[in-house]
């Protein structure tokens, strides 16, 4: 029996949105971590944070749109063992 490729554990759906995340906030370095968010989050809500990262005004941004999307992802409620929002 094959060993599972990388390839093989994500969906085309997930490798999609993980290419859209890393192109549209230009950090196409980090595509490994935007396939793990693209597996465990929804697809909803990292589109809204993205479109929330992108839309904000140059001088709100303090270090890159990146940094920001990743900070507000892993901090995000989906992150704490408070399952109220299922």
């Amino acid at each position: 029996m094959p060993t599972p490729t990388k390839s093989d554990m994500f969906t085309p759906n997930q490798i999609t949105l993980a290419h859209q995340l890393a192109d549209s906030l230009e950090d196409r370095k980090s595509l490994s971590f935007y396939l793990t968010c693209a597996q465990k989050y929804p697809r909803d809500y990292l589109l809204a944070t993205l479109t929330h990262v992108m839309t904000l005004p140059d001088h709100s941004v303090r270090t890159t749109r990146a940094r920001l999307f990743t900070n507000i992802i892993t901090k995000s409620a989906f992150n704490t063992r408070d399952r109220s929002w299922d």
